[in-house]
């Protein structure tokens, strides 16, 4: 019996019905050529067994060869069919209840089950009961012998009995193959969770993770699409990052609502979910839906990707067929999604880690680079300052007025730069503390820049520089504070005179839109490198340049800062020894 479990399982498993159905009327002859050998009577035997055996076999071959050409003989069914009448000729022409082809019968209730369930099976060897109780009575050897009825009960009593055998064994062996299949598929999966897991593993890049776990959803569910979106910074939308089975370019710009009503009950269920149709989507999802129809998938399931119970993103799959998900596939589809949302959180710690890293080692470096700088900024001119004095000291009364003079001056202009440089750095920590206000006033922009470009005429004028205004006629007045902005416009203009060779030419201009008024100052210097014009606004961040004219790095970040503190914005257009042009707007 355990033999035959174990053959039968084998053949359910390799889905070799048919072969084990043809096998089965192959041996029911045997066993009628057996039979028929230890049976001596002759009453009621209108044909010998000799002579319908052989028309039997025949038969079978026929429908063989037929099973070729004809797909409708190749339906067990209807061999079941064929074969059951074929036997009750047999059986009646070879003797009735004592004829040896009544094992036909059982074999025919046995070939039923393997196609149908226990109650089709009962009701198939109920008809073929009645068959053959019919053919016993009306074959003339019931009437010569008195036990033939008894015979003839207890042989169609079986039919039933062998039925629900048959049913319920192969019903087991059913059972039990799905459970070893099941066992199967579960083994192999999480065989290559923990695969997929030592793969994310060895990899931190967020996108070779991303798409690894795409590639092998695709793979274990036998699934035509796999799409992993995440939620974007702002927490209220989510767009596709990674995809498999299909044409990124497709989901490009696709961006769904985190606060649609689908997303909100797929997250408050933690659970996947199951559309059947692509059309089953909600509106918000027009834009993916009709990708999904041109991909051609007709259902699919999404997974939440949750960390520690906070949504980062969605799981999806999809098939080009009818698929039903059962409970194994939801489950796996869940363990999948929880692999990725920990894959993304560490490749995300590993990308923040990797920027914190450089901002450290940017810090760093502007660390050194501010302490080489005011280092060397405060050296010159408390070198020139010592000096100043010592000769002052030295020659004391005997120094002429002319030469006490220029010492005084130089002293005191080289005393209010260091007083510059301090005032810079306290007011870099005011700023960054917030402690800086500001006191506005309705200002004209035009006046202000006219009047502190003239402040600055005599120093162009030593560096034999131009300076040309552009101004309109009339502007607007704008509520400013005036001694902020007459610092951020003492700032750039100090850095156009210092980066302008001598004899160059430096351009102010004023304009006036609806929404804002700016100022822009254009120099003749040698111009800034591109990807170095973002930098240069950042705190002790210098430009490297020929001419040694880099100071502590701050004159732009404090004006940046100042006029942010306005509302409004700074920026720089250059190109490399073509000049710069700074610029400020100041919102009305």
């Amino acid at each position: 019996m355990q033999k035959i479990r174990k053959l039968s399982i084998k053949l359910f498993r390799s889905g070799k019905k048919n072969a084990a159905f043809m096998g089965l009327r192959w041996m029911a002859l045997l066993l009628v050529l057996i039979l028929s050998l230890f049976n001596s009577y002759t009453q009621g035997v209108l044909l010998p067994m000799s002579t319908v055996l052989p028309l039997v076999v025949v038969y079978n071959l026929m429908m063989l060869a037929l099973g070729r050409k004809f797909a409708w003989t190749r339906r067990p069914l209807n061999l079941l069919a064929l074969d059951a009448l074929i036997a009750a000729f047999a059986i009646y022409l070879t003797g009735g209840f004592h004829s040896s082809f009544f094992i036909v019968f059982y074999f025919i209730v046995a070939g039923a089950a393997f196609y149908l369930n226990l109650a089709q099976t009962v009701v198939v060897a109920l008809i073929l009961q009645v068959l053959y109780i019919t053919i016993c009575l009306l074959n003339p050897s019931s009437h010569q012998f008195p036990y033939a009825i008894y015979n003839v009960v207890v042989t169609s009593a079986l039919l039933p009995l062998v039925a629900l055998m048959c049913s319920l064994f192969l019903e087991q062996i059913h059972r039990e193959r799905q459970e070893t299949e099941r066992e199967k598929i579960l083994v192999s999966r999480l065989t290559a969770l923990n695969e997929l897991l030592q793969r994310l593993t060895t990899s931190l890049d967020l996108q070779h993770v991303l798409q690894t776990v795409v590639t092998a959803t695709c793979r274990l569910l036998d699934a035509d699409i796999a799409l992993i979106s995440l939620v974007e910074e702002d927490g209220l939308h989510l767009q596709p990052v990674a995809v498999h089975g299909m044409d990124n370019a497709s989901l490009m710009g696709l961006r769904w609502p985190m606060d649609d009503q689908l997303v909100t009950a797929i997250l408050e269920t933690g659970q996947p979910y199951i559309y059947n149709q692509s059309s089953t989507f909600p509106e918000q999802y027009g834009d993916y839906r009709k990708t999904l129809r041109d991909e051609g998938i007709v259902c699919g399931a999404s997974a939440p990707l949750l960390l520690n119970g906070q949504p980062i993103g969605f799981l999806n799959v999809g098939h080009h067929q009818p698929h039903q998900y059962d409970a194994e596939d939801l489950t796996f589809i869940y363990s999948l999604g929880q692999e990725a949302a920990i894959a993304v959180r560490n490749a995300r710690l590993y990308e923040a880690e990797k920027q914190q890293v450089e901002q450290l080692r940017t810090l760093e470096r502007l660390q050194a680079d501010f302490v080489s700088s005011v280092s060397h900024e405060l050296r010159t001119p408390l070198t020139i300052l010592r000096t100043s004095f010592e000769l002052l000291r030295e020659q004391g009364k005997k120094c002429p007025p002319e030469r006490r003079q220029e010492l005084l001056e130089t002293i005191d202009h080289h005393a209010e730069r260091l007083d510059a440089m301090v005032a810079d750095l306290l007011q870099v920590t005011r700023l960054e503390a917030g402690q800086v206000t500001l006191s506005r006033q309705s200002t004209d922009l035009r006046m202000l820049v006219k009047r502190t470009v003239r402040a600055f005429v005599p120093l162009m004028d030593q560096r034999e520089q131009t300076v040309t205004l552009d101004l309109p006629s009339r502007i607007g007045l704008v509520s400013i504070d005036r001694r902020r902005i007459e610092q951020v416009l003492n700032n750039l203009l100090s850095n156009a005179s210092k980066f302008t060779a001598k004899g160059g030419g430096i351009q102010v201009s004023v304009q006036e839109s609806e929404q804002a008024i700016e100022i822009g100052i254009q120099d003749d210097g040698p111009g800034i490198p591109v990807q170095e014009q973002e930098r240069i606004f950042k705190k002790f961040y210098t430009l490297a340049t020929s001419r040694g004219l880099a100071g502590m790095g701050l004159g732009l970040y404090i004006a940046r800062r100042l006029v942010e503190l306005h509302g409004g914005s700074i920026g720089v257009e250059s190109q490399p020894a073509e000049g710069s042009r700074f610029y400020f707007e100041i919102p009305k």
